[in-house]
């Protein structure tokens, strides 16, 4: 018996292991030979080896116990009958220490494999066998159909139930010369069965049914048929493209006649709505619901410029939510946008789509007076067929604009030529809805002329008007074309600065003293020079809101005149 410490490592080998002694009886045996001895139902007390596995009285042949090559090892095969089944084991003996050890493989699950494989092996052979002698039985038969399908005039494939083609006639690749068919609809170049096929419900609901089909300029018509055996079906294609194109060129004759028709119906109502004398937003929503949608399909917008630079007159759409039209809106108040000229067009980066469409509103002087806004790319017959209805357009709002003008010039000063206090403060009502609506600040300057109750009472009134003049003139000589300068008063003016901030009203202010005011002099009666100065004082909506920004600006400028009458003497 080996040590206990022999005993422990024996025990932790996962393979049987038997310790025979000269005489072939067991002296130990592991945990896993003890398992297997006790499956395969074998006894091992008081019995040699050789009796205990193999069941003879006699040592195996070439037994190492008592031999003279102890130190070569022994193979055994062995099969035993266990109490689950046959147990198949490879047992292999060495000697170790003057004594025998015995090491047991179970193979019983690879031979079991072996066994499986070889019995499929000999099922399938038989299998084969029998198809190809039943493909042998129905050769004739395939030949006899062949035949009959190959005197057929139209096209016909056989399929399955999942559209793979079994047979087809010689037809087929007359009809369909270039195509390679693996099922049906790959005739069609589909990788998948046709939309709206009738038989993907099966054969038997197709039955009698008829399809078109449009590839490579021709159309054919396919007709559905279950299989004679109820098998998948049969698809018989006919070329019908002559008879289409025949009657397609009737319909299309027909289409554009009554497309002409609808447009001529559609430009001569536009043109009657234009002289009815309604008001803008009813042209442009007239325009837009009613007239749009039989041209164009798609969102739309539609923009008209203002007199004054930097606004929008008119703005109407259909089709964009709020936040990608106030894009689109703010977008037209740049001052490049609005020099109203014929090719002046948004960038395609502030539009909401993918591709679109402008078609700028041009007056009867080739001024643009707006944009016209449309979703999706459009063909150049369609482009023309919409300048048809937008030509009139522009040259009815370019009228409305002509009276605007006049309009304007009835808000103007006599004297200086600016506007009066009743324009400006239309215009601040419309600067207020722009920072309410885009965030866009602007800033007022307030300016006073000093010293002019002297001019008027030393020198007359003709003089201090030329002051006054003087003063204006300067003024709009830095404003910016979306700038207003107003005369509010004798000697009072309010300049408003669009798109601006308080900063921008100081450095204003400071251009208009240093560059502008700086040196600048009327010539009075007595032949001297009277320095034309002016105080100033500005606000902005980024600092102040715009209730409080006149109030504002007019305290800053009296604090100015203070100034200046702080180095100047005081007129009574």
């Amino acid at each position: 018996m080996p040590d206990l410490e022999i005993q422990e490592l024996f025990n932790a080998v996962q393979t049987g292991l038997l310790l025979c002694d000269h005489d072939c009886r067991f002296v130990f045996a592991n945990t896993v030979a003890l398992d297997f001895f006790s499956r395969a139902g074998l006894e091992m007390s008081d019995q040699p080896c050789h009796k205990a596995l193999f069941g003879s009285d006699a040592r195996c042949e070439g037994c190492l116990a008592g031999g003279e090559n102890q130190a070569a090892g022994m193979r055994h095969a062995l099969t035993i009958k266990g109490q689950g089944g046959d147990i198949y084991l490879k047992v292999f003996c060495q000697g170790w220490r003057k004594q025998y050890l015995l090491t047991i493989h179970e193979v019983t699950q690879e031979i079991s494999l072996l066994r499986r494989s070889d019995l499929d092996r000999k099922e399938l052979q038989a299998k084969n066998m029998l198809l190809e002698r039943r493909r042998r039985l129905n050769q004739e038969e395939q030949e006899f159909l062949s035949q009959l399908m190959d005197n057929l005039p139209d096209a016909l494939i056989a399929v399955d139930d999942n559209f793979l083609v079994q047979r087809q006639n010689k037809a087929v690749l007359d009809m369909f010369p270039s195509q390679s068919i693996s099922h049906c609809y790959t005739l069609f170049g589909n990788s998948a069965p046709c939309p709206d096929c009738p038989a993907q419900r099966g054969f038997s609901e197709a039955n009698g049914q008829k399809k078109s089909h449009e590839t490579g300029g021709r159309v054919y018509t396919e007709i559905f048929s279950v299989a004679p055996n109820g098998k998948g079906g049969l698809l018989l294609f006919r070329d019908n493209t002559r008879q289409v194109d025949l009657i397609g060129q009737i319909r299309g004759q027909r289409e554009e006649i009554a497309s002409k028709n609808k447009v001529l119906s559609l430009l001569v109502d536009f043109g009657i709505y234009l002289q009815k004398g309604t008001g803008i937003k009813d042209v442009a929503g007239y325009f837009l619901d009613a007239i749009l949608p039989d041209l164009h399909a798609g969102a739309a917008g539609l923009i008209i410029n203002d007199i004054r630079a930097g606004n929008i007159w008119l703005s109407h759409q259909s089709g964009m939510t709020t936040e990608e039209w106030k894009t689109v809106t703010k977008a037209c108040m740049s001052r490049d946008l609005q020099r109203f000229k014929s090719d002046g067009l948004l960038v395609d980066t502030v539009l909401p789509w993918r591709k679109s469409s402008q078609i700028p509103l041009v007056g009867a002087q080739g001024q643009r007076v707006g944009l016209v806004l449309l979703e999706g790319s459009l063909e150049p017959e369609a482009l023309e067929v919409l300048r048809l209805v937008t030509e009139p357009m522009g040259a009815y709002f370019q009228n409305q604009l002509l009276l605007r003008q006049l309009e304007e010039k009835a808000n103007r000063d006599a004297l200086t030529g600016l506007f009066n206090r009743g324009y400006l403060t239309q215009a601040l009502e419309e600067e207020q809805e722009k920072l309410r609506g885009y965030g866009i600040h602007y800033a007022l300057v307030l300016g006073d002329i000093n010293q002019l109750k002297k001019i008027n009472d030393q020198y007359g009134h003709e003089t201090g008007d030329r002051l006054i003049v003087t003063v204006a003139e300067a003024l709009k000589s830095t404003l910016r074309n979306t700038d207003i300068a107003a005369r509010t008063g004798g000697d009072e003016f309010i300049v408003l600065l669009t798109n601006s901030t308080e900063d921008d009203a100081s450095c204003f202010i400071e251009r208009l003293q240093e560059q502008v005011f700086s040196g600048l002099n009327i010539r009075l009666p007595d032949g001297t020079e009277f320095p034309v100065t002016v105080s100033l004082g500005k606000a902005g909506t980024d600092r102040h809101p715009p209730e409080v920004l006149a109030k504002e600006a007019d305290r800053q400028m009296y604090a100015a005149k203070e100034r200046f009458y702080a180095t100047a003497p005081r007129y009574r």
